[in-house]
């Protein structure tokens, strides 16, 4: 329990907040807020940003604080709060690409005008070898600096106002589907076969599931009585974070990183029956038929190599997934059940991203334009 004191309370949101000295500037106090879901976490935050005050690494009075130092309190502030993957993607953009340019700036002087030239300098040499970063890329970069200077406004940081911080545009790309007779091809070859390669293959181009949480899935997941299956988990691979750890990245599995991508998918009779013909143990993962995961880029190197040995061409995995969601669409599928299936948070998502009419679909949809129709 918090004693007397000790500046730490629970806010109405159900955290709990504690505040400590972090230097002084014209002989005032200046203060750093943290947060946890519990009491002691915050204590333990707590305690650890008054070590690095008096251990020196706070500013001293009158000297400006930059954005390294910003930086140095948001993250273990938020590695509590977000997932592991989240934290991991967060630091890897503030190592790789945001210290780099800004390690040594003064908070106060980020502004729009800086933001912009920023961008500038991301879109044109901000990634290896001078070369210029993508707009996608600058866009996820920009919204963790606009996250990182919002926890500044909150914690006491001289930061400025960038509500209006505008992102590179984005050209919208035609994402690649199957072709009618490569699909043919290699509906055909799955069919035939009952190796856990194409079963994965099979099962993804005819419920549209990402490749890690088709890693993740188990035999328990699959409900033979009502044909539906549960998406409730996911394989990635991220940066490992431990300084003690020899390896750079390592294998994680957790939950989606959505709430609308935990989700039931229905499934169609003739890929039930195909499933019962391969059925392991409930505790076992569908890729392997064993109770070890595989990780999506090992079964990817397996699925390129699929294609190729039956020559249906170079695809990437998204591309069934993308293939799956075209040809509902073209089916008749309502966007709402679509999105569902898909596990978007949005039926914008599911139109914009992922569906796209084909040239047959609009002749045809031109073809009902009659004398008299309008």
């Amino acid at each position: 329990m918090p004693k007397k004191g000790e500046n730490i309370f629970k806010r109405k949101d159900g955290r709990w907040e504690a505040r400590y000295i972090h230097h002084y500037e014209g002989g005032k106090a200046k203060y750093r807020y943290v947060y946890g879901t519990t009491y002691a976490e915050a204590k333990a935050k707590k305690d650890a940003g008054r070590s690095m005050a008096l251990s020196g690494r706070s500013i001293p009075a009158g000297r400006a604080e930059t954005f390294e130092i910003l930086v140095n309190a948001w993250l273990p502030d938020i590695k509590f709060s977000v997932r592991e993957s989240t934290y991991s993607r967060y630091h890897r953009i503030v190592t790789k690409y945001l210290l780099p340019l800004m390690k040594g700036y003064e908070i106060e002087k980020i502004d729009q005008k800086y933001l912009n030239e920023l961008t500038v300098i991301l879109l044109s040499r901000g990634g290896v070898r001078g070369k210029g970063l993508a707009p996608k890329t600058v866009t996820d970069i920009l919204c963790v600096l606009k996250t990182i200077l919002k926890y500044g406004s909150e914690n006491n940081f001289p930061c400025q106002n960038i509500s209006r911080l505008k992102y590179p545009q984005r050209k919208s790309r035609n994402m690649k589907v199957l072709t009618d007779e490569s699909r043919a091809k290699i509906e055909r070859c799955l069919l035939e076969s009952n190796d856990n390669v194409s079963l994965g293959i099979l099962f993804t181009l005819f419920t549209g599931v990402r490749i890690g949480e088709l890693c993740g899935l188990r035999w328990a997941d699959i409900d033979f009585v009502n044909a539906t299956v549960s998406i409730c988990r996911t394989v990635e691979r991220i940066s490992d974070l431990d300084p003690h750890s020899s390896r750079k990245t390592k294998v994680i599995m957790s939950e989606p990183k959505t709430e609308s991508s935990i989700r039931v998918i229905p499934l169609p009779s003739f890929l039930m029956e195909y499933l019962k013909k391969c059925r392991r143990g409930s505790d076992c993962y569908l890729l392997t038929g064993n109770k070890n995961y595989t990780e999506p880029h090992q079964y990817y190197v397996r699925y390129r190599k699929y294609l190729k040995r039956n020559g249906i061409g170079s695809y990437t995995f998204h591309t069934l997934r993308h293939t799956f969601a075209t040809r509902c669409i073209e089916m008749g599928f309502d966007t709402k059940s679509l999105s569902e299936i898909l596990g978007h948070s949005s039926i914008t998502t599911t139109l914009s991203v992922y569906v796209h009419p084909s040239m047959q679909q609009k002749k045809a949809q031109m073809e009902k334009l009659m004398p008299g129709s309008i």
